[in-house]
C-alpha cells in the first residue's frame, strides 16, 4: 500500500473513534506503520524520513482529540491508557508531547508544564522550530516568574536525549543559578523518580555527573560532556565545548549592570570571545532572559542578525 493510501486508511478509522475505542487502536498500529515507512539505520540509529515523521504527528493529534471525547463522555480508563501510548510515541519528536508524558505521573497540583501549556506553548513551538533546524538562533524574551527557564530545561533534556552524543553548554550569570539548574536536571533524568525521562529515552539515561563541574553525561561517558555548565569570564579553555546547543539564560546579574554601559560592553565581549567561541559544528544558539536594557546581547544578536 501506497505512502497516501496508508495516510487515508488511518484518516477514516480514526473517523470510526467516535463509537469505536479499538479503532483508535488499530489507528496508532497503522501510525507506527507510517512512521518507520522508508526508514533507514545510520551509525546504529533509526533515522525516519521527514515526511513521514510529520504526516504520523498528524495522525497522533487526531488520535488525541478522540481520546480526549472519549475521557470527557465516558471517563474509559482504556482511553486514557491510549492517550498516554501516544504521548510517549511522539515525545522522542515532539517537544510538546514531551513536557506533558514525563509529569505523567506526576501529582496534577505539582505539574508544571500542563497547566501552564497554553501560556507556554508559543515558546515551546519556537524550541521545536529550533531543533527542527526551521532556525539557528532564537531569543526568547518575558517577564520574570512565568517559568521560562524550567521549560527551557525540559528542552535541555529532550534535544540531550536525542542526541547524547553530542554537548550542550548552560551559561548564565550566577553560579548559584546554574547549581540549580544542574539539580532540577538531575531531577528530570532521574531513573524511578517523579519523571518519565528515562521512558522516552531508555538509551540515553545519565551515566556521569559532577557536581563539581557542573556536567552530565548521558549514554555513555565522553570527554566533552553531554551537559555542561559555565558563567562568562570562567575559565573554559580546553574543558566546555557546544556542538549541539549553546544556551545562554540571563547572563545579566541584574538592573546594576543593566544600567552600566561600561558592564554590559564586558559582557558582550565575554560572551563574543568566550561564550560563543565554545561552538563547534552545526551548533544551535538559544538566549532565554528578562530584559533589561536594548545593549543586552540578545539585544545586540537581534541587531547583528536583523536581516
Amino acid at each position: 500500500m501506497t505512502h497516501s493510501k496508508l495516510y487515508k486508511t488511518a484518516q477514516n478509522i480514526i473517523t470510526l473513534g467516535h463509537t469505536d475505542l479499538g479503532a483508535l487502536n488499530d489507528a496508532l498500529d497503522l501510525t507506527r506503520s507510517i512512521r518507520l515507512e522508508q526508514s533507514a539505520e545510520v551509525d546504529g540509529k533509526v533515522v525516519l524520513d521527514w515526511q513521514n515523521l510529520q504526516d504520523s504527528l498528524e495522525l497522533t493529534k487526531l488520535i488525541r482529540t478522540e481520546c480526549a471525547g472519549w475521557i470527557r463522555e465516558h471517563g474509559d480508563r482504556n482511553a486514557v491508557e491510549l492517550y498516554r501510548k501516544s504521548l510517549l510515541f511522539d515525545a522522542p519528536h515532539d517537544l510538546d508531547c514531551f513536557c506533558r508524558y514525563i509529569e505523567w505521573n506526576r501529582d496534577p497540583k505539582k505539574r508544571f508544564y500542563e497547566p501552564r501549556r497554553k501560556q507556554l506553548k508559543p515558546i515551546v513551538d519556537a524550541l521545536q522550530d529550533l531543533e527542527d533546524g526551521k532556525l539557528e538562533l532564537l531569543t526568547i524574551s518575558t517577564p520574570p516568574g512565568i517559568g521560562k527557564t524550567t521549560v527551557a530545561l525540559f528542552d535541555v533534556m529532550w534535544v540531550s536525549g536525542r542526541n547524547p552524543h553530542l554537548s550542550t553548554l548552560i551559561g548564565s550569570h550566577s553560579a548559584s543559578i546554574l547549581r540549580g539548574m544542574y539539580g532540577e536536571l538531575l531531577r528530570i533524568g532521574q531513573k524511578d523518580g517523579e519523571y518519565l525521562y528515562n521512558d522516552v529515552f531508555p538509551e540515553s539515561p545519565i551515566v556521569e555527573t559532577s557536581s563539581k563541574d557542573l556536567q552530565i553525561d548521558l549514554g555513555s561517558s565522553k570527554r566533552f560532556s553531554t551537559i555542561q555548565m559555565t558563567s562568562p569570564g570562567a575559565s573554559n579553555a580546553g574543558k566546555s565545548r557546544a556542538s549541539n546547543y549553546l544556551y545562554c539564560d540571563d547572563l545579566i546579574e541584574g538592573l546594576e549592570t543593566a544600567m552600566s554601559p561600561e558592564r554590559l560592553d564586558k559582557l558582550w565581549q565575554q560572551y563574543t570571545v568566550d561564550l560563543r567561541q565554545r561552538k563547534i559544528g552545526v551548533c544551535k544558539e538559544l538566549h532565554i532572559a528578562t530584559r533589561w536594557s536594548v545593549r543586552d546581547v540578545i539585544g545586540r544578536l537581534q541587531a547583528e542578525y536583523e536581516e
